[in-house]
């Protein structure tokens, strides 16, 4: 691989709390998305979405380790699912609680999405919804509760800004970032979206109209995995979903970003989202972004 760019940002001001990370090394080049959480009880810190960026990190650089210098590391996208799920496993199993637990209590999880280049196999595994460009071709992973949620969180968004129009009302625009506000902008929609968002996990890897993977522990040793074949002088990006509209290069990716900060920045209409822009982080969601070419 030749490397051309590499970048990850936190949506806080505070980077240690980006759940965000990246892996490149021993023929890989991954991008781990820790999932926001929903959880109710304080178990993980900083926060659930670090401790497992952080985990899996670690175990990608652990498979790399085990591999005998010089050589290319076959391992199959099964066995990549194994070890990444098996490391969150094993965090459960070193917590004060047990892993039944965690089994019947799924908003409590360690959640990430993952997508990992394997040099060996000339192969793109999209574990989750990160993202993956070939030349350019972005290849779509949205879920579909997500885009039923957004929708909903859009709904509640639009509905009440034609009650307020009808009374001579104006409706809530968060207001530009500044570097010390600390300002709390309210999102009734996110709100109202909440109680369906914790619902959500109980599809985490099911099969269904609503089902979708997600590393989390438990995950399901025979899902789906969509597998993208890559050639020799490929340009591929890799990316979480924290750029909303990819682009081939990071500048043309920030400057979209950028322009539906000013255009749609509750994310309830262009594109919409399950949350929006905040005057208070630096984006709606933390982001990463690798391109090389192969």
């Amino acid at each position: 691989m030749d490397v051309i760019e590499e970048f990850t940002h936190g949506k806080h001001r505070d980077q240690s709390l980006n759940e965000d990370g990246y892996y490149i090394g021993g023929g890989f080049a991954a991008v781990i998305d820790g999932v926001t959480s929903k959880a109710s009880e304080r178990i993980w810190m900083p926060a659930p979405g670090v401790v497992a960026k952080d985990t899996l990190i670690a175990a990608l650089d652990g498979i790399v380790q085990e591999q005998p210098a010089g050589r290319p590391n076959a391992i199959t996208m099964r066995e990549m699912q194994h070890r990444l799920d098996a490391a969150l496993h094993a965090r459960y199993e070193a917590s004060p609680l047990s892993p039944a637990f965690f089994r019947q209590h799924p908003t409590e999880r360690l959640q990430a999405n993952v997508v990992v280049y394997s040099e060996a196999r000339h192969e793109i595994w999209l574990f989750g919804d990160c993202q993956a460009m070939i030349n350019g071709k972005r290849i779509p992973t949205t879920k579909k509760v997500d885009i039923l949620l957004a929708e909903l969180r859009s709904f509640v968004f639009q509905a009440q800004s034609a009650g307020r129009a009808a009374t001579g009302g104006e409706a809530p625009v968060p207001p530009p970032p500044s570097a010390t506000s600390t300002a709390v902008f309210a999102d009734p929609g996110r709100d109202a979206i909440m109680p369906f968002l914790k619902m959500q996990t109980n599809f985490a890897n099911q099969r269904g109209e609503y089902g979708y993977f997600v590393f989390d522990g438990f995950t399901d040793p025979q899902y789906p995995i969509y597998v993208a074949p890559v050639h020799d002088g490929d340009e591929v990006v890799l990316a979480s979903d924290g750029y909303p509209v990819l682009r081939r290069t990071r500048d043309a990716s920030e400057a979209e970003l950028l322009r539906l900060r000013r255009k749609d920045p509750l994310l309830i209409r262009e594109f919409k989202d399950t949350k929006g822009f905040s005057p208070t982080l630096e984006s709606f969601d933390d982001r990463t972004y690798v391109r090389f070419v192969v």
